[in-house]
């Protein structure tokens, strides 16, 4: 009978481990288009005296699926120098979710707040890149 993982193959499975832990860490920190954060993260971006647009989503609505390639088009040019568009999925089963949800009165998908030293409104505007950039003026 064949071992498994013989006592040798050790270090090559675990520098492949490696491997793979440092090219997600890569995707989710550098390459994945826009800013998205998790629901416990958002507080603290959202004290900032720029306007920021936040979007609220859930990864299994159709229309934030169509909404995706303008904001994260958007994002890329407007998050360069500090993260004023930001997405956070709220369409999930976690408290956490559901408390930021209820906390900002996403009752729909996708919802986007204009927020702003604290306070928030909202975005009312169309669904482009465009208009993204004018909300932010």
């Amino acid at each position: 009978m064949k071992k498994a993982c013989s006592p040798s193959q050790l270090p090559k499975l675990l520098i492949l481990i490696l491997i793979l832990v440092i090219l997600f860490y890569v995707y989710t920190k550098y390459l994945k288009e826009g800013f998205e954060c998790k629901p416990d993260e958002l507080e603290p971006l959202l004290k900032s005296p720029e306007k920021t647009l936040v979007l609220f989503y859930a990864d299994w609505c159709g229309h934030c699926k169509n909404i995706k390639p303008e904001w994260d088009k958007c994002a890329k040019e407007v998050n360069k120098d500090s993260k004023r568009m930001i997405k956070v999925d709220v369409g999930g089963k976690s408290k956490e979710e559901a408390a930021l949800a209820e906390k900002y009165g996403v009752d729909g998908f996708p919802t986007i707040l204009i927020f702003q030293n604290g306070s928030h409104e909202p975005y009312n505007g169309a669904r482009s890149a465009d208009d993204f950039l004018k909300a932010l003026d």
